[in-house]
């Protein structure tokens, strides 16, 4: 989705227009009778839809405070959250969720979906019509969207933009936000990463604590690097290769520091470089380039589902046996934004070494 709008972007006339979709109970309101022909369209064994059935069917429900409790009432709607099946099943029903316009990209997990609109200077927004076809979706599918938590996002790099109108679901008119967190990250309007690292330090920071609790109570310096690997690290270094490439040294700063101040709970009496060799630990920008080069190397796999996204290789574009032959082609960037993301930094990383 990022290489999409980064690309888009790539033409300075172009700019965004972005819409995150929220459904209203989203999962509690799966309707059984439509999900289960769904199944059958898309071809799920015959033999497994009595199970899912019966899973799914003369489920009851009971609310309880304290010593009172309601009469038992019998869901005919909606799939168990927290089982395997919820998210599956799920997936199934908005499967077929498709937008009518060749202009606008949609993408979908789950239940966040997010629908972008390129457009240039005079020219007109058809992204009002797919939101009113989405809107008929829900209705022909028993679902609804949530007007007021779904947001609307312009990013725009351009001198003069167009007087668009305000796009509406169920009447009202969407908020425009200059920032929205989706799937954990924090993205703003001019695509860059201050807000999603001061968000991840500001998280990571808070659990410095119970680092610092686990000391005090005596647990070893290797237990207590396991909880930082797990609880700590985990967060610092969450969906890196999205963004690590077009991260400022300021921002690389200021995610280090809480590294530090990591070790210097764990090793209090150690300095911070001698306490990374002695945990065998890397500084997290260079773990972060090594979990980047691992995504391009996934996505080197013919069958790997963003593959598409990766320029030519030299040996397809020239007869000639060039002495680079396995180097990927370089990547028109006419703008830094685009030339600083993952796709064309990695690949002309890779043709480097």
């Amino acid at each position: 989705m990022i290489n999409n709008w980064l690309r888009t972007l790539d033409d300075k006339s172009s700019y965004l227009r972005i819409v995150f979709l929220d459904f209203s109970k989203a999962f509690d309101r799966i309707d059984h009778n439509i999900l289960v022909p769904k199944l059958l369209a898309l071809g799920v064994r015959l033999s497994l839809i009595p199970w899912i059935c019966s899973f799914l069917l003369n489920r009851r429900q009971s609310v309880k405070i304290d010593n009172f409790q309601s009469d038992w009432g019998i869901n005919n709607a909606g799939v168990p959250q927290g089982t395997k099946l919820d998210p599956i099943l799920f997936i199934i029903m908005i499967n077929d969720l498709e937008l009518a316009s060749s202009s606008t990209d949609h993408w979908k997990y789950v239940d966040d979906v997010t629908i972008s609109e390129s457009l240039k200077k005079n020219e007109v927004s058809v992204l009002q019509s797919d939101l009113n076809t989405i809107e008929r979706w829900t209705v022909n599918n028993n679902m609804k969207l949530n007007g007021k938590k779904c947001k609307e996002m312009i990013v725009s790099f351009v001198r003069s933009e167009n007087d668009i109108p305000r796009l509406l679901i169920d009447g009202l008119p969407l908020d425009l936000v200059p920032s929205f967190k989706i799937l954990g990250l924090t993205m703003n309007n001019k695509l860059k990463w201050q807000d999603n690292t001061e968000a991840l330090v500001k998280k990571a920071s808070k659990r410095l604590y119970i680092i610092r609790v686990l000391q005090r109570c005596g647990l070893s310096p290797n237990d207590l690097l396991l909880v930082y690997f797990s609880m700590v690290r985990s967060i610092l270094e969450y969906a890196c290769p999205v963004w690590h490439t077009m991260l400022p040294k300021c921002l690389g700063v200021k995610i280090e520091k809480v590294q530090k101040r990591a070790f210097r709970i764990i090793y209090p009496t150690t300095d911070c470089e001698d306490a990374l060799n002695i945990a065998k630990c890397k500084r997290l920008v260079d773990r972060r380039q090594e979990l980047c080069a691992k995504t391009l190397k996934k996505i080197l796999k013919p069958d790997a589902h963003l593959n598409h996204l990766l320029p030519p290789l030299r040996e397809e574009s020239h007869e000639l046996d060039l002495r680079n032959n396995s180097n990927f082609t370089l990547t028109k960037c006419r703008t830094e934004r685009f030339k600083t993301s993952f796709i064309p930094a990695m690949t002309a990383n890779f043709n480097r070494k």
